[in-house]
């Protein structure tokens, strides 16, 4: 296991409203969404990975995804695809792992 916990990988369960804002701020200015084939210009969000950012409310089409090549994929250790139309890091892992990924 790396440095963060396998379904919290940022963390947030453990901080303050401060830290999370923080957090969320450095994840917004570092993240690669808005360079992506898939995201469309004009959406409001971006930083998708992030858990409470949620899905886009634009792309109706996954083209390419370029996740892998994100320092926040990268640092924070993630391992799914298409954040901006299938959700947080949080909720994909919980998608896949099911009742196993909460420790039951």
């Amino acid at each position: 296991m790396g440095k963060h916990d396998r379904m919290d990988t940022f963390g947030v369960t453990q901080i303050d409203q401060a830290a999370y804002d923080k957090k969320l701020a450095y994840v917004l200015k570092n993240c690669k969404c808005k360079d992506c084939p898939t995201y469309v210009p004009g959406d409001a969000n971006a930083g998708y990975c992030f858990p409470l950012i949620g899905t886009s409310a634009k792309i109706q089409k996954e083209k390419d995804c370029i996740c892998k090549t994100c320092s926040i994929f990268k640092e924070y250790e993630l391992n799914h695809s298409f954040y901006c139309t299938r959700c947080s890091q949080v909720c994909q892992m919980s998608k896949s792992e099911g009742p196993a990924a909460h420790g039951n």
